[in-house]
């Protein structure tokens, strides 16, 4: 995450506030609730589980920063996790103002401590992951699946929705089909073998996406990848609303 940010920006923990750098804010009870159960277990000296969840590599830093959190300084979310390879992929800065815009105004990120943020959300610099269970509240995936679903699937209603979450991330989505369609992207090599390893892919996916707006999956027929990767007809899945396009590696 870059660190830093503005420390005169509006307090997005505050439930009297909702500003416009803080979108899903009917969430912020919740960011609450599982910041102060961190933040108690820190209080207790909870070692073993605080290492269980930040992981040991970089976990005096992440202590720190989970401790500071509500009087940290804020930057949008879209800037504070450049460093990730899929944001970095993305390219915000190099696209067109429209693309821009759209990629504002129409995409979300799923978030451990946030839940559901928008791009241009303010949050502080945090690290807590989806996939860690939290003292007192139980697995993330479980918790925020019932809380930002309804307000996600409000979000994408009568939409296509370009599905470019991680594998680890897809479940804590309940999708009730409110929206048009829903595609999910596979990268596969040559071999015919599906790539794992496709952050900057999907990344760069992102970038072709809202520089469009690309809204039908057969549109990527005539583009090809930066990977070296091309829609397939053949290896995707097009049928009903749930699709999954095959971007297949030629070189």
């Amino acid at each position: 995450m870059v660190s830093g940010g503005n420390p005169f920006a509006p307090d997005v923990f505050d439930y009297r506030s909702k500003t416009t750098f803080n979108y899903f804010h009917q969430l912020i009870p919740e960011r609450r609730q599982v910041l102060d159960q961190l933040q108690g277990a820190i209080r207790r000296k909870e070692t073993e589980a605080l290492e269980e969840i930040f992981g040991k590599a970089r976990f005096a830093e992440v202590l720190e920063l989970t401790k500071a959190v509500y009087t940290a300084p804020l930057m949008a979310a879209r800037k504070r996790f450049e460093p990730d390879p899929f944001y970095s992929a993305v390219d915000f800065e190099g696209l067109p103002t429209g693309a821009q815009r759209r990629l504002l105004e129409n995409s979300a990120i799923i978030s451990g401590l946030f839940g559901l943020l928008r791009p241009d959300d303010l949050v502080p610099e945090h690290s807590l992951s989806m996939s860690a269970a939290v003292p007192g509240i139980g697995p993330l995936i479980s918790f925020w699946k019932p809380r930002i679903s309804p307000l996600l699937n409000k979000v994408v209603q009568g939409r296509f929705v370009w599905d470019l979450l991680p594998e680890s991330l897809r479940d804590v989505w309940d999708d009730d089909g409110s929206h048009d369609g829903r595609g999910r992207v596979k990268f596969i090599n040559p071999n015919g073998r599906e790539v794992k390893m496709d952050t900057i892919y999907r990344g760069q996916m992102m970038n072709f996406i809202v520089r469009g707006p690309i809204v039908e999956p057969e549109v990527l027929a005539d583009w090809r990848h930066p990977g070296g990767f091309k829609f397939s007809r053949k290896k995707s899945d097009l049928e009903g609303k749930h699709k999954t396009i095959a971007m297949v590696r030629r070189y």
